[in-house]
């Protein structure tokens, strides 16, 4: 590896967040951790051609520059934002939005603003441990590298998840041989935290380990804790069935299922497209409904009918909505390869929309062409949003208004509901 110097100002940020600044020879790099107006000296790592930007002097600082509340941040790649200000934070937030919108055409004042969610509230982490010589390192990867930092404080996780740190180093430090890897999955649920773990190169666990752990996750009282092998699941311990509530109805849930960042993100997403959602609906169509985070709320109103090509989710919530008195009607049905067609979506007055960051760009192109009353695309990713929402613009529809949730503390992301209604 090479490393040579250099000294730059910061001229804006990229929607990573990182510093655009010029190099000694006018070209554009990217600098993280650093804020616009900030003169920086800095380093240039570069590897089979490869560069890396790291700012190792700051000679001036901008004044929304704050002390960050994390002493791994910068070392830990979890966080991106932790040294904004909070005016400085929102306004990043909100332009990831209004900067989506604009490339692509649309109007970047139907943005009514975002609504920070509170931090320290994750409810899913994945962590990856391996033992060195007589110490467990347990944490996150380091910024852009393999290496795992050793966390001992998690400022994004829920407490019911970093409580699991210490003690679980305990154990692991008995379980893994030395140098040898391990990577564990934790999901808060409505009863407790659901912890699954694997480790490299091992199909099965003796009986000494297994009751290490069941040791473990007997004392910290957490809800299931599971050994995983590919796709063999060994049950060590468990206390209840780990689910999650939306509009009150339990709903089965594991270590890996994709849930919202937040609990408070489930419920300010349900409000607010129920809020949103015409009083006069009478069919709806959630696609990519998951384990049922909008179906659930949106059956209150009128009957629902869920697309979704994860057979799990789908199970989960179809044994969730048979406890519920809600007239709810699921598929299995895979929407990018095969979206519903316009005349499916013609039975349909509202079409809620909630795809991966990917976007929904085939769908998008058959629903622009609907005569639905109102659409409500929820995404977490603003640049696929923007672009699948020119193309329902393009169509049948304009924006009514489109809202920010920051579920996503100190990184570069927030999730998207754009609100849509006919010509």
């Amino acid at each position: 590896m090479n490393i040579t110097n250099g000294q730059t100002t910061v001229f804006s940020l990229n929607s990573d967040g990182e510093g655009i600044a010029f190099d000694d020879e006018g070209k554009n790099i990217h600098i993280p951790f650093v804020l616009p107006g900030e003169k920086v000296k800095f380093e240039c790592h570069t590897f089979k051609k490869k560069k890396k930007y790291w700012a190792v002097e700051h000679l001036t600082a901008n004044n929304d520059r704050v002390e960050p509340v994390c002493k791994h941040f910068m070392q830990c790649g979890g966080c991106m934002l932790q040294h904004m200000s909070p005016s400085m934070y929102r306004e990043f937030k909100q332009a990831q939005i209004t900067n989506a919108l604009n490339k692509h055409g649309l109007d970047p004042y139907v943005v009514d603003g975002i609504t920070v969610l509170p931090f320290g509230k994750r409810r899913r982490a994945n962590l990856d441990a391996i033992r060195k010589e007589n110490d467990i390192f347990l944490g996150f990867h380091r910024f852009r590298s393999h290496q795992i930092i050793n966390v001992f404080e998690c400022h994004t996780m829920d407490p019911a998840l970093t409580r699991l740190l210490a003690p679980l180093r305990e154990a692991l430090l008995v379980v893994l041989e030395p140098f040898q890897k391990a990577k564990l999955f934790f999901t808060l649920s409505h009863v407790g935290v659901d912890v699954s773990l694997e480790v490299q190169g091992i199909a099965t666990l003796d009986e000494e380990k297994r009751g290490i752990l069941k040791l473990f996750a007997e004392s910290m009282d957490v809800a299931r804790f599971t050994f995983r092998y590919r796709k063999t699941h060994d049950v060590i311990y468990q206390r209840a069935n780990p689910v999650v509530q939306f509009s009150g109805i339990d709903v089965a849930v594991d270590a890996y299922s994709f849930l919202q960042a937040t609990i408070e993100a489930d419920q300010h997403l349900a409000d607010y497209v129920l809020a949103e959602l015409l009083p006069d609906a009478a069919h709806i169509a959630d696609l990519f409904c998951g384990r049922g985070t909008l179906s659930l709320p949106l059956a209150t109103r009128a009957p629902v009918f869920g697309y979704e090509f994860d057979r799990a989710a789908l199970g989960a919530l179809q044994t969730a909505s048979a406890n519920a008195e809600h007239s709810i009607h699921l598929h299995l049905r895979d929407l990018f390869a095969n979206p519903l067609t316009r005349d499916e979506l013609s039975r349909f007055d509202v079409l809620v929309i909630d795809p991966p960051r990917a976007g929904a760009e085939a769908q998008s192109n058959l629903m622009a062409t609907t005569n639905a009353k109102q659409i409500m695309y929820v995404s977490c990713n603003p640049e696929t949003f923007a672009r699948d929402a020119r193309i329902l613009t393009d169509g049948n529809f304009k924006i009514k208004k489109v809202h920010g949730i920051d579920q996503f503390a100190w990184s570069p992301h927030i999730e998207v509901v754009g609100v849509f209604e006919q010509k």
